[in-house]
This record gives structure tokens, C-alpha cells and sequence, in this order.
């Protein structure tokens, strides 16, 4: 699924949404949102270490086992809502126990 485009007095001018398949995990929706909004690559090719075209690894910004099981333990959680927002490759990503990941860029944030 693509990001869908929104503005958002949270997140500057625009603020992408995609929403998790159902046999995606929180990481890979994360990976899958980012990628897309940006147009990075999720995996550097193999022809070059420093391909820049490709995202950073997502544990350089969260535990993504931490960030799996925190959203599954929410989502089992009958009832209960939360979120995890953090900085990752240039952007704000809320990952949303709803599924909704949203991405902004880290630049275009308000303070």
C-alpha cells in the first residue's frame, strides 16, 4: 500500500499515513512507509556499501524487536490504544497500535 498524503499542524506541511497489512510487522510497515515516502531504498544494493539511495538500518534508530513487541502487546491489549513516534532516517514515524504508521519529515516539524 502507498502513503496517502495529509497536512498536520503536528508535522509541518505534510504528513504521510500508510496503514500495516495485517501480515506485516511494525517494522516492516515502518521500513515499507519510510522507503516509500522517501524513495529509498529499504536494502543497499550489493554492488556498494555506501548506497545512499538506501535507508540507514532501523536499529540505528529503535529496537526493532522492542518496537514489535511493545505494538503487539498493545494491540492484545483489548481496549487500549498507544503509540511510539521516533526519529528515523530524516523523518518522524508514529507507529499507531491501530496499524497507521505516519511519517513526516524531520525538518518540516513544529517546535
Amino acid at each position: 500500500m502507498s502513503p496517502k498524503t495529509a497536512t498536520s499542524d503536528d508535522c509541518g506541511t505534510e504528513q504521510f499515513s500508510y496503514q500495516r497489512q495485517p501480515n506485516e510487522t511494525p517494522t516492516e510497515a515502518v521500513l515499507s512507509a519510510v522507503s516509500a515516502v522517501s524513495n529509498r531504498k529499504i536494502i543497499p544494493s550489493a554492488a556498494s556499501d555506501d548506497d545512499l539511495s538506501a535507508l540507514e538500518p532501523l536499529y540505528e534508530a529503535i529496537d526493532p524487536d522492542a518496537l514489535d513487541a511493545l505494538i503487539g502487546s498493545i494491540e492484545d491489549s483489548s481496549g487500549s490504544d498507544g503509540s511510539v513516534t521516533f526519529d528515523y532516517s530524516d523523518h518522524e514515524v508514529t507507529v499507531k497500535s491501530t496499524g497507521e504508521i505516519q511519517v513526516c519529515a524531520s525538518s518540516s516539524r513544529n517546535y
